[in-house]
């Protein structure tokens, strides 16, 4: 059985391509040109070692705009664009999130970011936190926006399945007053950035327990002396993510790399052109959403208030083994090792079980496949991820990817490990599905750098 064993010293790292080494060695000098918010290594040795980032806030710029489940870290995005990119790059992240690569690709000025995505909501986040927009305008909008909150009298109510059982009477009131009015927005880039700043005050004031990501009702708030004041929370939170544009349109303002959304399957070839990528960087999902981040849940709320959208209700089902696969991709198994006697394992304890994971990890490779296909020879992919544990077995992704990858004709040069110290996760989740049975989720991410051979 494997054990969690993630501990490593820096001294005796076996750096297994002299290539990177000496990629890393060259590029240290860049690191001078950073701020504040970002990581400065000293050296060779402190570029290994340091992936914690406790002393830096991950929250700066537009990636502070609106949470989003465990989202990665703009420091350590940046610290890898340094060294794998430069102003003629096309950057890719193939599972994009909420958009921080692309983010960190636009301040550093890259050639081009694309990002591919299935959850719509995520989508839309990232176009508006990649859209600069001049703040002095914002401040002006916001301040119609009040003075119309408190005059209209006649707006329709918003509605959608069991809004009632998610939020009290006034706040739907309120709420939908408010979408009223920045619907009437003309400018669509306005009107989304304003719709956004709502989105994160439908999370505060909702029934649901944030306390992970999943909605549950939260029995604090369902009794009367909860009675959130929307548009006091709206005027809040736009005023933050208004500073936030500040910062982020001023460093941008002579940037002019090219952002690219795709609303698609990161397992399926996209119009994205054979060989042209320079760099992938991306954070996989961990797992199957039922059991670990369900994106879908996390965005219901939000995505039925600003598009009304019921498809939403499926997202999760369509994510990385959101369904079993029964039919094909069984031969993973005789690519990794790892994974056939990890399968083996769970498969004797639960089948069903063994085959939610098997799944998982056929799409898993499904996508490594297309984003081999995207990348330039000898150029790098680097994967963030987790490693998780089903029915107590402690599942190695590290070494499956890159068993996995090696398939494929990538060559894994090292993998490094992280302690994850910003991530919002819930600490605890069910490995099992059934209620009561809880485990301790992720405290370590992996990094695993592959070259396309």
């Amino acid at each position: 059985m494997f054990t969690d064993n993630l501990e490593f010293n820096v001294k005796n790292i076996n750096y297994k391509s002299s290539e990177l080494f000496f990629l890393i060695e060259y590029s240290i000098d860049i690191y001078k040109e950073e701020d504040n918010f970002y990581y400065k290594p000293k050296d060779v040795e402190d570029w290994y070692y340091e992936w914690d980032f406790r002393n830096y806030y991950p929250n700066i710029y537009t990636h502070g705009f609106h949470q989003y489940p465990a989202k990665f870290i703009p420091q350590l995005a940046r610290k890898l664009l340094r060294v794998f990119t430069d102003e003629n790059s096309i950057v890719l992240d193939n599972f994009m999130g909420s958009g921080t690569t692309l983010i960190e690709s636009m301040l550093l000025n890259r050639k081009s970011a694309i990002g591919i995505e299935l959850n719509p909501f995520a989508c839309f986040m990232a176009k508006v936190k990649t859209t600069p927009i001049n703040p002095e305008t914002l401040k002006k909008v916001i301040y119609i926006i009040k003075n119309e909150f408190y005059q209209i009298k006649n707006f329709p109510i918003h509605n959608f399945y069991n809004i009632d059982f998610w939020f009290k009477q006034q706040q739907i009131i309120d709420l939908s007053k408010l979408r009223e009015i920045i619907s009437y927005i003309e400018n669509s880039d306005i009107r989304d950035f304003f719709l956004l700043c709502m989105s994160e005050v439908v999370r505060r004031v909702s029934l649901t327990n944030h306390n992970g990501f999943k909605l549950h009702r939260d029995k604090e708030k369902i009794k009367d002396d909860f009675n959130p004041d929307v548009f006091w929370h709206f005027e809040n939170v736009s005023q933050r993510n208004i500073s936030l544009m500040e910062n982020f349109y001023y460093k941008v303002l002579n940037s002019s790399t090219k952002i690219q959304i795709i609303l698609g399957d990161s397992r399926k070839k996209q119009n994205i052109e054979s060989n042209s990528v320079d760099f992938i960087l991306t954070s996989p999902p961990y797992g199957d959403s039922r059991t670990t981040v369900a994106y879908g849940q996390f965005s219901r709320l939000s995505w039925q208030w600003i598009m009304n959208d019921r498809n939403i209700y499926k997202l999760d089902e369509s994510l990385l083994g959101g369904k079993i696969i029964f039919s094909k991709g069984k031969e993973v198994l005789e690519y990794s090792k790892t994974l056939k006697l990890q399968y083996n394992e769970i498969k004797s304890k639960d089948h069903k079980r063994a085959e939610e994971v098997l799944s998982f990890y056929i799409d898993l490779f499904d996508s490594l496949l297309t984003a081999y296909e995207y990348l330039k020879k000898d150029k790098y992919f680097v994967l963030v991820t987790g490693n998780r544990t089903v029915k107590g077995v402690f599942l190695r992704t590290d070494l499956i990817i890159s068993e996995l990858s090696e398939k494929i004709n990538f060559k894994t040069e090292i993998i490094l490990y992280r302690n994850i110290i910003n991530k919002r996760m819930p600490a605890k989740n069910s490995p099992t599905n059934i209620k009561g049975e809880l485990s301790n989720t992720m405290l370590k991410e992996n990094i695993i750098f592959l070259r396309k051979m």
